[in-house]
């Protein structure tokens, strides 16, 4: 095993990276596929979203999984299914194929997010875990900006499978590291968590909690409608290149990565919890809005900052502000897979329903205005919360 934590962090990190490029690789490529496969651009929003269809099901009892088996092992598991799925697309000639490949894919983002803080946990203790893992969260931004800016020209070098190849083979190399080189809570360690693990029926009894589900899943439902739709609108509503909308959707990724850990160190030094996790979802709303009504580059470039930043914040806080408001600390795993859960449906429904909007609306801005409508949601949700804890420090 390696004994330096921050070269383990940086393999799992790297896996987080691989499961985001595996989710996000079909975003560049969307034009390809309709030729490839013969459908609607709605249909390649289905392709795009079942990839969360696993996190529905195993957010909720994925917290029992860890805690049955071992991060480790569930780790394993989790890019044994990301190989097997890219393998079966690789070789997959019709939509139902791929769409049923996208669902073994998608196991694997289903709780990755998940098996790495456990593992950050255990790695950093209580020295440097704040850090780590705001890192750890700012993978799916890393993966969205090297997908946005090398899976265009891959395919088109190697051919619309290649994308597919590569990300099995890397899954493949990850899980022989990860078998060699990482460790785990021993196993005593684990069945004590099994002892006080809590259920999320307990954790389902705190208002705090379910405001701040309602909130993330709207974040998420905006966040990945954008990340899979950006190109597309920048082409048809904007009338940009299709390079250049890559490269600036490039660029969305490029913006996230620094405000996850961004997140933590404001929460943590101001002292001002309520006040960050509501500017953050404000800055998101006013980002949406202002993506129907953008005329020059410099626009596009502040649009995607603003709402880079601020879905990149809104997350985190929500992540960093959920154990506090939790009453028993045994209730904490049980607490943040039932946020994920709300995660996942977001994921899930947001693209395919944002598309399918904008073609019964014959305009991409009937569709933008759909997502300021969830944005204003997740904004009242937000409200809620500082409502209901607003004579306790969130620090």
């Amino acid at each position: 095993m390696v004994r330096n934590r921050w070269i383990k962090f940086i393999l799992l990190y790297i896996g987080g990276v691989v499961v985001s490029l595996s989710q996000l690789k079909l975003v560049p490529i969307q034009n390809e596929l309709v030729q490839e496969l013969g459908i609607s651009l709605s249909m390649v929003s289905w392709l795009m979203s079942i990839f969360t269809v696993s996190g529905i099901f195993l957010a909720v009892p994925g917290g029992t999984l860890v805690t049955r088996f071992g991060p480790k092992k569930l780790l394993l598991a989790l890019m044994g299914f990301l190989a097997l799925g890219n393998l079966w697309g690789a070789f997959s000639t019709s939509f139902w194929s791929l769409l049923l490949s996208r669902a073994v894919e998608g196991i694997s983002f289903s709780m990755i997010i998940m098996v790495g803080i456990v593992l950050i946990n255990f790695w950093f203790k209580e020295n440097h875990s704040g850090i780590a893992t705001g890192l750890w969260g700012t993978f799916s931004a890393l993966g969205s900006m090297l997908a946005m800016n090398l899976f265009k020209p891959i395919v088109q070098k190697y051919g619309l499978h290649s994308l597919w190849y590569l990300i099995a083979v890397l899954s493949l190399i990850l899980l022989f590291l990860y078998l060699i080189f990482l460790d785990e809570p021993a196993s005593q360690a684990i069945a004590e968590g099994r002892k006080k693990e809590g259920s999320v029926k307990n954790a389902m009894e705190n208002k705090a909690i379910w405001l701040l589900a309602v909130a993330q899943g709207c974040m998420a439902f905006i966040l990945f409608a954008f990340i899979n739709l950006y190109p597309v609108i920048y082409t048809q509503y904007y009338g940009l290149s299709e390079n250049l909308a890559n490269s600036y959707t490039g660029y969305f990724g490029l913006f996230g990565i620094p405000f996850g850990a961004l997140a933590g160190f404001l929460i943590d030094k101001l002292k001002k919890g309520q006040v960050i996790i509501f500017c953050s979802f404000l800055l998101m709303l006013v980002a949406t809005f202002w993506m129907g009504y953008l005329n020059s580059n410099i626009t596009f470039i502040a649009q995607l900052f603003a709402l880079s930043a601020g879905a990149s914040l809104s997350s985190s806080c929500v992540m960093i502000l959920a154990p506090k408001v939790v009453k028993q600390e045994r209730l904490i795993g049980a607490s943040i897979s039932f946020i994920n859960l709300f995660y996942y449906i977001g994921i899930f429904i947001g693209t395919p329903l944002v598309t399918k909007v904008s073609e019964i609306g014959d305009s991409w801005l009937t569709a933008i205005y759909l997502l300021v409508a969830v944005g204003m949601i997740a904004l009242l949700a937000v409200i809620g919360f500082i409502r209901l804890n607003k004579h306790k420090v969130l620090s």
